[in-house]
């Protein structure tokens, strides 16, 4: 069994009318999305994609357990009442389709879009796993004895300039285009969406956040961040904190998650 202990701070930031960040926070489902598009849009698209992350993920969870047991398997499989990675992904796929449907139905939305970020507890090949998925730029990291690691890949323009190797990263952060998105929610009727599945250790810290931290806040000063402070909500309170003494330009989420406890079964 994974136990997980959470922590959550946002902010408008200092020239936002609005904040268009969304975050979700749940015992095993965390989630920050970062809304794109005029007047309302962004607010929609981003509350859109974390609210149907999470009902999806429960109705999927609830058919497949009931199924079990209808066809009486269940004392055999004892199947874990936690997402599958596929259910996962299949969630973030109907989040898209949400919010595309919502864009194509009201017209002061059209055009709205979000990137959406998670963590959760799976079952994977039986056991608890943790899994990560992402679309956009919002990013999940973790901290842990060897240091901090950026789980995600960005899904922007200049990210692709990176891996082509036509700027350094050092020239991506003040890139004219540092934040026009290669992919997000809500653009085109398919999107990809990365995954990865990692073993739970206990004693490591992820931190899921909007690009508003990580445009105001060096990864090495993120890290100090994480290590300085024991309780996840005070960390994700100092995060959002440092992004706003250091500018506050955009609105800045941050979502802190201990793996407090791992017991296998």
């Amino acid at each position: 069994m994974i136990r997980l202990e959470a922590g959550q701070a946002t902010d408008r930031g200092r020239r936002r009318e609005k904040n268009e960040d969304s975050m979700l926070v749940e015992e095993d489902l965390f989630a920050v999305a970062d809304g794109l598009g005029g007047h309302r849009g962004g607010e929609v698209a981003s509350a859109l994609a974390v609210s149907t992350l999470a009902s999806e993920v429960r109705e999927a969870v609830q058919a497949r357990v009931g199924v079990r047991r209808r066809q009486r398997l269940a004392r055999r499989t004892s199947p874990l009442p936690i997402p599958t990675v596929s259910e996962l992904l299949e969630a973030v796929t109907r989040a898209n389709e949400e919010i595309l449907s919502r864009s194509a139905s009201t017209a002061e939305l059209s055009g709205m879009g979000t990137t959406l970020c998670a963590l959760a507890v799976v079952e994977h090949d039986h056991r608890e796993a943790l899994a990560v998925v992402n679309v956009g730029d919002s990013r999940v990291y973790r901290c842990d004895e060897s240091g901090l690691s950026q789980l995600t890949v960005d899904h922007s323009v200049v990210q692709e300039m990176v891996k082509a190797g036509i700027i350094t990263r050092q020239e991506a952060k003040v890139h004219v285009h540092k934040n026009r998105l290669s992919r997000a929610l809500g653009i085109e009727s398919e999107v990809a969406v990365d995954d990865w599945t990692l073993a739970p250790v206990s004693g490591h810290r992820y931190l899921l956040c909007s690009d508003g931290l990580t445009n105001e806040v060096a990864d090495r000063d993120i890290h100090a961040m994480l290590r300085r402070f024991a309780s996840p909500a005070e960390t994700a309170e100092a995060l959002v904190n440092l992004a706003l003494r250091n500018g506050g330009n955009d609105d800045v989420t941050a979502v802190v998650v201990d793996v407090a406890d791992v017991t296998l079964r």
